[in-house]
């Protein structure tokens, strides 16, 4: 009868071990699995920052000299000299206002898979989370009110005012009126205020996408 017994406790033990190694062995696999998805997205995620970084390289030069034509202006309508008209209509046609919205897809497609935060290194989860969270929602805060502004600036104020100047012959007389307004200087001093503090913004997000760089390209080095 103790024999019997014995060997029922051999076999029990022998059911619940197995049990628990293959309950371990899935769970070490499935880990395992999400740590390798969690690679893929992380290279993923890399390819949209390098991109962005291009993009917003671009944009940043872009604006930049949006500022000096600006600053161009603001000189030669301050000048005590004759305004230069067409010098001041070429720096106008040259503005673009140029803004700049991130690639946000693979972050997204990570963080809603819950890979990122379970499975993830806690300071690059940090860094990722500081970039699309906080740097990108609030240059897109700033992206919409720079074209807000840049549209009344062009729009609703210089096409309205000047418009035939873009699309043909005008008299440089009456230009030249216009442009020495002191309205017009103050126009172009709160746009230009506006795209310097867009600029800031810019390199702020551009100092944050190269931080994240180099934490995904330190993780996948070691992954």
């Amino acid at each position: 009868m103790k024999n019997i017994f014995a060997r029922g406790g051999i076999e029990f033990l022998a059911v619940f071990l197995g049990i628990a190694l293959s309950f371990y062995v899935e769970e070490w696999q499935n880990t395992n699995d999400q740590k390798n998805l969690l690679n893929k997205d992380c290279k993923n995620i890399l390819l949209d920052v390098n991109e962005d970084l291009n993009t917003i390289s671009n944009v940043i030069k872009s604006n930049k000299d949006d500022y000096k034509s600006c600053n161009v202006i603001l000189s030669n309508v301050g000048d005590n000299s004759s305004i230069q008209v067409d010098s001041v209509l070429s720096y106008l046609y040259s503005m673009n206002y140029p803004t700049f919205f991130g690639i946000t897809k693979s972050y997204k497609l990570s963080y809603s898979a819950g890979r990122l935060n379970l499975y993830g290194d806690d300071v690059l989860i940090s860094e990722i989370s500081r970039l699309y969270d906080h740097f990108y929602e609030r240059l897109k805060i700033n992206s919409d009110l720079y074209d807000q502004v840049s549209l009344r600036f062009f729009d609703t104020y210089l096409f309205k005012n000047i418009g035939y100047a873009w699309h043909s012959s005008y008299d440089k007389n009456d230009l030249e009126e216009f442009f020495s307004e002191k309205v017009f200087t103050n126009e172009v001093l709160t746009y230009r205020g506006r795209v310097g503090s867009y600029i800031r913004r810019l390199e702020e997000t551009e100092n944050q996408l190269k931080i994240v760089k180099d934490r995904l390209e330190n993780y996948l080095e070691y992954n």
